[in-house]
């Protein structure tokens, strides 16, 4: 009996659809994708359950006569392509020919289509692997394709989809990427009848990068653009204060379509380099355009990856124009000058202002700092308590570039401590500690702050609410992409709200279900102490900086921030004496 067979039409049809349907988003790309390369000027894209349901696409492009239209849900048809030739300069977003055909295999499908001038429109169904019916239908001039009921014939793929919510924020983020690299085409998204995604064709790019990366970026961005031999670079790309605590946000589109690109991501990191502290990345939005025949978008079912013939060249190009944007720091012009030393100031939610005390004039320490100083370990009032620890036994000789604490060590060491991985340390154990066994505690404000989160993420925390009071929030949906803040981590009440509540927003979105995972957790943790922790170049009085060593005695673990970073370095005496001829 022989064991290679034939497979049957059908079960070729599911592998197929395996390689291009992963999930909605995975739909809504192709079907978005079709329409764009169909001269569509308006696309309408509706969600039922996140998509598991119900995706539906319409548009205002080229319909199709009852032949192509009824030719278009068979596998290795398509009017993108004539012949071989055509593979080494591909000009379409989509060019496959199995994509219809593969969503088609494993759902319900109805395409209704109608060209311009035509009388009729013509409308295919499909359910699964079965045979397709055609008939005439009254419809607008343009395509419509329905997919309901993903995965109903192959249920083992459909336990692999998570919450709808999840799936939706998928889709959106889907939307929002096509919508950045062709500004041309105006789309709308609805989620169960909410709209959540609304672009104008033609809208400017600057408005379409802040609503795909978040709206708090918009009148930071930096505008990038150069050319390098073949290869154009444009975009935009955020100060490094708006940096993340993950790479997702750096976005990269060759010639119209969004890809994965490890390489040219890394460009981008690199124009970063001495900008940002390790785990931390940048938010940028790039946008590369070079002659079709270098480029081969032929290596990847979903066409999510490109290989380039010179791909060093276009690495050299994106790091080069961003470092150029970058280089002239356009973001500190906008940055308000300091006040003066003794300028009374209240920020991030501060009450009482520790001003600058115990150090001669024209030492290293900066004047005050305005937060609570129990936000670094002492009570306000307090005398400081008698050294307990190594760090407590310290001499503090004062602050340098006001990110580094000098001290002095026994034996005449001279120990450098950077002032944001050290704090962020002790913020993120004393959460860690909150957190073991129950949720961290809250403490209300005195207003609620409202803050705009990008559309994926506010889709997808609705499903998450729950999670929030886990992590000390207390928050709720204000329409559109809004929430409104009414409670904070009572650790971190000293922060700014909005800007805290966004980044946890957006990891308990990225760490789905493993959000239950203690790696996960200590993630989201350390994402929030950060954020909340003193920043370079945050002056800090004597007091403050006495009550950040005592209170790295009082921690495990704290040679190091949680992401990895050293929080002190001891240089011995010896070793000084050396470098200055002493020995």
């Amino acid at each position: 009996m022989a064991l290679i067979r034939r497979l049957p039409d059908g079960l070729v049809s599911q592998i197929a659809a395996g390689e291009v349907v992963e999930r909605p988003a995975s739909v809504v790309k192709e079907l978005c994708e079709n329409s764009i390369d169909a001269g569509a000027a308006h696309v309408q894209v509706e969600l039922s359950a996140g998509g598991t349901r119900l995706v539906l696409v319409g548009d205002d492009g080229a319909g199709m006569e009852p032949e192509d239209a009824r030719l278009s849900i068979e596998r290795h048809a398509t009017s993108k392509l004539a012949d071989a030739a055509g593979l080494s300069a591909i000009a379409t977003l989509g060019f496959r020919g199995e994509a219809l055909a593969a969503i088609a295999s494993v759902s319900r499908f109805t395409l209704t289509t109608r060209p311009p001038g035509a009388l009729a429109a013509t409308r295919v169904r499909v359910e699964g692997t079965g045979d397709p019916r055609v008939e005439e239908a009254g419809a607008p001039e343009g395509t419509r394709v329905e997919v309901a009921d993903l995965f109903f014939a192959t249920p083992a793929r459909r336990k692999f989809l998570k919450r709808a919510a999840t799936e939706a924020g998928h889709c959106v983020e889907t939307v929002l990427r096509l919508a950045l690299c062709h500004p041309e085409v105006g789309f709308a998204l609805t989620s169960d009848g909410r709209r959540v995604v609304t672009t104008a064709p033609g809208a400017p790019l600057r408005e379409r990068v802040a609503l795909a990366l978040g709206r708090e970026v918009h009148d930071s961005l930096v505008e990038l653009s150069g050319l390098s031999g073949r290869v154009q670079v444009t975009g935009y790309c955020a100060p490094p204060d708006q940096s993340r605590p993950n790479g997702r946000d750096v976005l990269i589109f060759v010639n119209g379509r969004a890809v994965r690109d490890r390489a040219l991501a890394q460009a981008v990191f690199r124009a970063y380099a001495s900008l940002l502290p390790p785990g931390r990345f940048p938010v940028a939005a790039i946008l590369v355009a070079l002659p079709l025949e270098e480029v081969d978008v032929n290596v990847h079912p979903q066409k999510l990856e490109v290989r380039f013939a010179d791909p060093r060249a276009v690495f050299e190009a994106v790091s080069r124009t961003v470092a150029q944007a970058l280089r002239p720091a356009p973001w500190l012009a906008k940055a308000a000058p300091p006040p003066p030393p003794s300028a009374r100031r209240e920020v991030r939610g501060a009450a009482p202002v520790v001003r600058e005390a115990g150090l001669a004039d024209g030492g290293w320490l900066s004047p005050s700092f305005p937060m609570e100083r129990s936000h670094l370990g002492a009570s306000p009032g307090a005398p400081p308590s008698e050294p307990r620890g190594y760090f407590s036994s310290l001499r503090v000789l004062g602050q340098l570039a006001g990110t580094y604490v000098v001290c002095e060590g026994g034996g005449g060491a001279l120990v450098v401590l950077d002032q944001h991985a050290a704090h962020e340390r002790v913020l993120f154990e004393r959460l860690r500690e909150a957190r073991r066994g129950k949720a961290l505690s809250s403490q209300r404000l005195l207003l609620p702050a409202v803050v705009e989160l990008s559309p994926r993420t506010a889709e997808a925390l609705g499903a998450r609410r729950d999670r929030l009071a886990e992590f000390g929030f207390e928050a709720e949906p204000f329409g559109g992409q809004s929430w409104s803040i009414a409670a904070v981590p009572a650790l971190l009440a000293h922060a700014v709200p909005g800007p805290l509540f966004a980044e946890l927003a957006d990891g308990l979105v990225h760490f789905e279900d493993a959000g239950a995972a203690e790696d996960a957790v200590n993630d989201l943790l350390a994402t929030m102490a950060c954020h909340a922790a003193v920043r370079a170049h945050d002056p800090l009085s004597a007091d403050e900086l006495r009550a950040l060593l005592s209170a790295l005695d009082g921690i495990d673990f704290k040679v190091r921030c949680p992401h990895g970073r050293p929080v002190v370095t001891e240089i011995p005496l010896a070793d000084l004496e050396r470098r200055v001829g002493r020995r």
